[in-house]
């Protein structure tokens, strides 16, 4: 889905900025777990790709990383250009040993990786401008051209789902969910109480059990401490970031997982490390979560193999960005993507 950034959206973030292995396909048991995805030992098909699909898209994400970086400093630090390029070829060497299960995705994803090696090399050796350079970034692009194409081919969405988007958003509807009686109380003191709706929303998600329908209310609780936290003390921003990460902790499925790790993330980006290009972004702290998150997912999946919503929020999670500094928004980091999309601080969002 395209996602739309309204000017006002750009204007948040003066506010916030002001308020702080080896080919083959041996069995799971016969070499070394990679990751958390491997206590997963169902070795069924479906399993298997989705265990690739996620991996691809972390070796990408890594890849596109060093991309970013440099992309950063190229124009105006050449000497940390430079740097980022050479301490590059650790990474890359390491995601050559990526483990897959589909042999031919494994072959081109190590020449796509060993393609952007050389390119490096020839960076450092002979510049970005050298025909060196030109010619083989051609060669690179060909390459890498058969290494989408074949992922796009055989790990398409469509391959491994058959709901329509109105069953998604007839299934995904959190009004189906909601069974507290105060929940409407809450939704009519909201427009002229906020505190006091709020302590009413804390008191309705401690009197929930249901892990689902929890969620929906930690969900709204967190969400309108963020989108109001100009109107609220401090330590409520924080208490929202701790609400997200307790459901994201919490081992009960919900299909709102994704969703409370994409809030999660990019408030802690915007609150905790900061909106500026140069601020720190810990993609690594936000990727062990979607990881812990995924593999719950994925485990609940081969339980359940019939829940697509469940194949949804994975595939969901495979495949989100990681939060790039350089992009189309030169006042901030790019966290302002999904803060934008999530968030309506400022704006008159339903």
């Amino acid at each position: 889905m395209t996602k739309i950034i309204n000017s006002t959206a750009i204007v948040v973030i003066a506010g916030i900025a002001l308020f702080f292995t080896s080919c083959g396909s041996a069995p799971v048991s016969e070499r070394k777990p990679i990751d958390r995805l491997d206590s997963i030992k169902t070795d069924t098909g479906i399993v298997k790709e989705l265990k690739d699909v996620y991996r691809l898209y972390r070796v990408n994400d890594n890849i596109d990383k060093i991309r970013d970086e440099f992309g950063i400093y190229y124009e105006n630090d050449s000497v940390a250009a430079a740097k980022v390029v050479a301490q590059s070829f650790d990474l890359i060497d390491s995601l050559k040993s990526t483990y897959f299960y589909d042999d031919s995705l494994k072959t081109l994803c190590t020449y796509n990786l060993i393609g952007f090696e050389i390119l490096n090399k020839i960076i450092l050796e002979k510049g970005l401008s050298s025909d060196t350079f030109v010619n083989e970034f051609e060669r690179y692009k060909k390459a890498k051209g058969y290494y989408f194409n074949y992922i796009d081919t055989k790990y398409s969405t469509n391959h491994f789902l058959t709901i329509s988007e109105d069953e998604y958003w007839m299934q995904i509807d959190k009004q189906q969910f909601i069974k507290s009686p105060e929940y409407a109380r809450y939704l009519s003191m909201a427009k002229s109480d906020l505190k006091g709706s709020i302590e009413l929303l804390k008191k309705i998600v401690a009197n929930t059990k249901d892990f689902q329908e929890k969620s929906i209310y930690q969900m709204e609780l967190a969400n309108t401490m963020i989108n109001n936290f100009n109107k609220l003390d401090s330590s409520e921003v924080e208490n929202a970031i701790k609400i997200y990460e307790s459901m994201l902790k919490n081992k009960g499925y919900s299909m709102y997982k994704f969703e409370a790790w994409r809030r999660w993330r990019c408030t802690s980006q915007a609150f905790i490390y900061g909106t500026a290009k140069d601020a720190l972004i810990p993609n690594s702290i936000y990727d062990n979560m979607r990881l812990e998150c995924a593999t719950l997912i994925l485990n609940h999946f081969v339980n359940h193999p019939n829940d697509e919503m469940a194949l949804n929020q994975f595939l969901d999670f495979a495949s989100h960005d990681i939060i790039y500094r350089n992009g189309d928004y030169e006042q901030s980091n790019q966290f302002i993507e999904d803060f934008s999309d999530l968030f309506s601080v400022g704006q008159n969002k339903e």
